[in-house]
């Protein structure tokens, strides 16, 4: 029996059915009335299949869990910025109490000022956590109920989570350095917008894979890793020059082989020392972000700095 054959059939046994109910009823008026049964019939029967087959695909409801008081009970360390679209760390913070709406996070690191009054907004952002089935985030927005600044230098108070996210930990991807022979760093610790050194012609203060202010002894430094953003260096601690700190301006002179050219391009940036940690033993190692560039200038072969 084909299916054409099935809703003749289906048609006349509701119109004998409708005759029966009504028996003085035209039979045209009960043809019609069948009809109009069959295609009510035939949508309800569609919509309760669109109803199963939508219920059995959707995902699960993401579990409702405390982030603060995980992140408190795991140890995470957890990243304080201004905004989701900053990669400045000023500060990092483990959270210590969770209690009446507000975060205590204890800092165990600090990078740089905060910049954000108390009633701001900062975004913490953490080691991913899975929330659901599918659910992923790694930051939280809460306001600054009270600063380093206005109370314990050791503490920063937040707020309640206002809301949370999936970000990019990280704008600019960093290509870690192989091999040392394709690039060479001079570095002076010096804001070359306030500077008048002549940075073209003076010896830096430290160089990497070039020799620097104490020759050939600076050697063992090297170049971690590189991005658009910023490089990683691992610097001898009895090479680094007193004012090198978190947060000093500094100028950087890097040669990088071009392989199709095969010869080293120059290339010039300003930036701020972001971070300085231990490396191996005698080592520093330290992040520098990038803040501008310059370009030489090809009637006068001096250097035209701008802020990016």
């Amino acid at each position: 029996m084909d299916l054409q054959e099935l809703i003749d059939q289906a048609g006349r046994a509701l119109t004998e059915w409708t005759r029966a109910l009504f028996p003085g009823l035209p039979a045209e008026a009960a043809r019609y009335g069948g009809a109009a049964l069959l295609a009510v019939a035939a949508l309800l029967l569609a919509l309760l299949a669109l109803r199963l087959f939508r219920g059995s695909g959707r995902a699960r409801a993401p579990k409702r869990i405390n982030v603060p008081r995980v992140l408190q009970q795991s140890g995470a360390t957890v990243d304080l910025v201004r905004g989701p679209d900053d990669e400045n760390v000023p500060l990092r913070c483990v959270i210590t109490s969770v209690t009446g709406g507000k975060i205590k996070c204890e800092i165990i690191e600090r990078l740089g000022p905060l910049r954000v009054k108390e009633g701001g907004e900062v975004t913490c952002v953490f080691p991913p956590l899975r929330t659901g089935r599918d659910g992923k985030i790694n930051s939280l927005r809460a306001r600054v109920l009270q600063s380093d600044r206005s109370g314990r230098t050791d503490r920063i108070v937040l707020s309640k989570p206002l809301d949370y996210a999936m970000i990019p930990r990280r704008r600019h991807g960093r290509k870690r350095v192989a091999d040392q022979q394709f690039i060479r760093v001079k570095l002076w610790v010096a804001d070359p917008f306030a500077s008048d050194l002549a940075f073209e012609d003076a010896a830096p203060q430290i160089g990497i894979n070039s020799f620097g202010g104490d020759g050939p002894s600076q050697s063992a430094n090297a170049v971690v890793n590189l991005s658009d953003g910023g490089i990683g260096l691992l610097v001898q601690d009895g090479l680094l020059p007193e004012a090198c700190a978190v947060g000093s301006a500094v100028t950087l002179n890097l040669f990088m082989f071009n392989f199709r050219e095969k010869a080293f391009r120059p290339f010039w940036y300003s930036g701020r020392v972001r971070a300085m940690t231990g490396g191996a033993p005698g080592f520093t190692r330290m992040g520098v972000q990038f803040d501008g560039q310059a370009l030489v200038n090809d009637r006068t072969g001096r250097l035209s700095w701008e802020r990016f």
